[in-house]
């Protein structure tokens, strides 16, 4: 049977694995709590994704046209 004393200490040992399971993320983030994204956060990521993608566009575009002018000449 269930007792309290010993549902309190499987959560213990639970919230312990778990603190110790995300010690090596949460070194990464600016918060511990990782449920509790922003929406700045998230706006923040997609302008830097959406920058990354344009340059990565832009420079295959310009590489294109600077091999097709050299292969023109």
């Amino acid at each position: 049977m269930i007792t309290r004393p010993k549902l309190t200490e499987q959560l213990r040992e639970y919230q312990i694995r778990s603190k110790h399971d995300w010690a090596s993320v949460s070194f990464f983030t600016s918060t511990a709590n990782l449920n509790s994204t922003s929406r700045v956060d998230v706006l923040i990521s997609v302008a830097w994704e959406l920058i990354i993608l344009a340059f990565l566009v832009f420079s295959a575009v310009s590489l294109y046209f600077s091999t097709s002018n050299l292969v023109s000449s």
